[in-house]
Order: C-alpha cells, then structure tokens, then sequence
C-alpha cells in the first residue's frame, strides 16, 4: 500500500488527515515542517506528501521548490485554508510545482478522490 506523508503542523488536521487515510489502508507518516518533511522524504521516500502551505521554519512553497530541484518524484498535494490578500497560494504552489490542491476545508470524500488520482498517475509509466 502506498505511503503517504502529512506535512501540516496542525494536530486536529494531522489527526483527520491520518484517520481517513489509514481507514482507507494507506500507511502515513507525519512532519509538523517543511525541514522534518524532506527529511522523511529522503529516509522513507513516500509516494505522496500532502502538504500545508503555512508552515513554521519551511513553508510549503519553499519544499516544493526544494523537492523540484532535487527532481523528487513525491506527488505533492498543497493543501490551505488561510488566504493571503489577494494572494491564491493554492494557484501559487501549482505554479511552482504541486500536483493538486484543495482548499480547506475539504471532506472526506474530495480528499480520497485526489489521493487516489495523483497515486494512479504517479503508477503509470511515462512516454
């Protein structure tokens, strides 16, 4: 079963996030920060980070520059709540590199189907 890592520093997400997925028999890890992310990225080499995009120390915007120019092959899901003034982070980090997005909040169901698609599409070989 795929393993998917949870970099969000909140706990009440963390814990949500985490409930859902292994309900659904996926393993999960978690980072509280982008720094503790790419660390678990290079120890356990998940195959999906989702991933806040307000973090302390390491904002997500800044681990999905680092994970593209490292050439990483996580599929990055950017997950966010908290616009910033006329700022649509969530169109940000597709720009720079996410794989998908959601807004906060999202159910149960929205964030399985984006598992589930970016998870088949990391599977298939590329052309």
């Amino acid at each position: 079963m795929p393993l998917i890592l949870i970099a969000d520093d909140n706990q009440q997400i963390c814990g949500w996030l985490r409930a859902v997925l292994e309900a659904e028999g996926y393993r999960v890890i978690q980072a509280a920060d982008g720094r503790e992310a790419m660390a678990a990225i290079e120890r356990d080499a998940p195959d999906l980070m989702i991933l806040d995009m307000y973090l302390p120390v390491q904002d997500g915007l800044e681990t999905i520059l680092m994970l593209q120019n490292a050439q990483s092959p996580v599929k990055i899901l950017g997950i966010s709540g908290q616009p910033l003034q006329g700022c649509d982070i969530l169109k940000i980090a597709t720009a720079f590199g996410a794989h998908g997005v959601l807004e906060k909040p999202f159910s149960r169901e929205m964030l399985l189907q984006q598992v589930q698609t970016l998870l088949s599409s990391a599977q298939q070989p590329s052309a």
